[in-house]
């Protein structure tokens, strides 16, 4: 199964955004409302976390910086960046790089699992463990 980390430091939408990636895309949902509560559930789950779903501002740190960390712990993670602010703004402030995969709040769930998909693209892929197990496993790392 393909596990999603969510780091968000609004609780209602952290809440949803797990809901709805459990609900609508059967995916496993880990949730962060800190940079280190996503550091802790990266070292904790480190060959099960496919994707990082992270808010662009966490209390007044770039989600970037966390997503950088992450990704040196685990470089085949894959991350969308979420925010209010249009991805522009977000690029001319330096938060964002140009080709930061973005998706724009508010928006709807089917949006939502759109984007997810994009960003993970064919790199995932079930693998087949024993007793006849499967599991979504992102190239590049353990199956």
């Amino acid at each position: 199964m393909t596990t999603i980390l969510i780091l968000e430091d609004n609780p209602i939408v952290r809440q949803m955004l797990g809901f709805v990636l459990r609900g609508k895309g059967g995916y496993r949902a880990l949730e962060a409302s800190t940079h280190e509560e996503a550091v802790s559930q990266m070292e904790r789950h480190l060959d099960e976390i496919d994707m990082l779903i992270a808010d662009v501002c966490i209390d007044d740190q770039p989600g970037r910086a966390a997503a950088d960390r992450l990704t040196n712990l685990c470089p085949r993670l894959r991350v969308l960046f979420i925010s209010g602010y249009p991805k522009d703004h977000l690029v001319e402030s330096g938060w964002l790089l140009p080709e930061d995969a973005f998706l724009a709040k508010p928006f709807a769930p089917e949006r939502l699992m759109r984007s997810v998909r994009e960003v993970l693209g064919d790199s995932c892929q079930p693998h087949v463990l024993s007793r006849g197990a499967v599991r979504t496993a992102c190239a590049g790392g353990a199956a």
